[in-house]
């Protein structure tokens, strides 16, 4: 069951991250045709179109992009921790740590404690909630909100903590080595195979029409044949190897050179694995 909800979220991720393209588009667009003086750099965009991937993949995921009608059952959970599950809180509060550290860096305020951030978290929770209430039929339940609340504020946490270290360290800014830390990590994200060796960047890929699997047929993921993106996954890692080494007085350099090795030896032994397989 769980496995299923993982693989459906990741089926979202996949659109969310067409529409938070197209959606950074017009914001840059406005920006430098009607709003030039709330023009950002480039940076700022990049953060913009993960925060709108981010959000675009809540939504769906919680059911608001579903059609609405006032026809449908409205079914309400008031009283917290009646029928609790311990799995789905845990995801729950998953759901919404990101919106804890992304609220402050999209508004780049300072590091000080911004509560409002909390609070527009558990707002947004709570909006989410009466409109499943209201228009969705699914059921709004209490300990949702609870849950996405922890998640809004451990997000922050993590934030500030990150925030509090990197001032501590001079407030060094990031370079190329940290590029590479996060290149990695993106890589083990789209890469990274959650069953039957699918994954987040085959959905992607698959979406655009990429030949994933020799065995696809008819746009469908076989998950027969040579799996072709185990190159580009593994490629991936070994460039953020290169970055990392080659700026390795980064910030972030020694951990992107650590996590980068992990993902060549990985995805290094799932291609050998998929070529011996195919051709021995």
């Amino acid at each position: 069951m769980m496995v299923s909800k993982l693989l459906i979220g990741m089926s979202y991720l996949s659109k969310a991250c067409w529409i938070g393209l197209l959606l950074t588009l017009l914001i840059y667009g406005i920006h430098k045709i009607c709003l030039k003086k709330f023009a950002r750099q480039g940076k700022d965009y990049i953060l913009y179109y993960i925060a709108l991937v981010y959000l675009v993949t809540l939504l769906m995921i919680t059911g608001i992009t579903a059609p609405w009608s006032i026809h449908n059952a409205h079914n309400g959970q008031l009283i917290p921790f009646q029928d609790f599950d311990g799995r789905y809180f845990l995801l729950n509060i998953l759901l919404f740590l990101p919106a804890g550290a992304f609220l402050p860096l999209v508004f780049q305020k300072d590091i000080k404690w911004h509560w409002k951030y909390i609070g527009f978290g558990v707002l947004l929770s709570l909006g989410i909630e009466m409109i499943q209430f209201l228009f969705t039929g699914r059921l709004a339940d209490m300990d949702d909100v609870i849950a996405n609340g922890i998640g809004c504020l451990a997000g922050y946490l993590v934030f500030w903590i990150l925030k509090k270290c990197w001032k501590a360290s001079g407030g060094k800014p990031a370079g190329y080595g940290t590029y590479g830390l996060c290149l990695s990590i993106l890589g083990w994200l789209f890469g990274f195979p959650y069953r039957m060796g699918m994954c987040l960047g085959d959905m992607l890929l698959a979406s655009w029409g990429f030949p994933v699997w020799s065995g696809n047929q008819g746009g469908a993921l076989s998950f027969q044949g040579t799996h072709y993106t185990l190159v580009i996954y593994f490629a991936i890692q070994l460039a953020a190897v290169w970055v990392t080494k080659k700026y390795n007085r980064d910030l972030g350099a020694k951990a992107g050179k650590i996590l980068s090795i992990c993902g060549t030896v990985f995805f290094g032994l799932l291609l050998a694995r998929n070529i011996i397989q195919n051709f021995i």
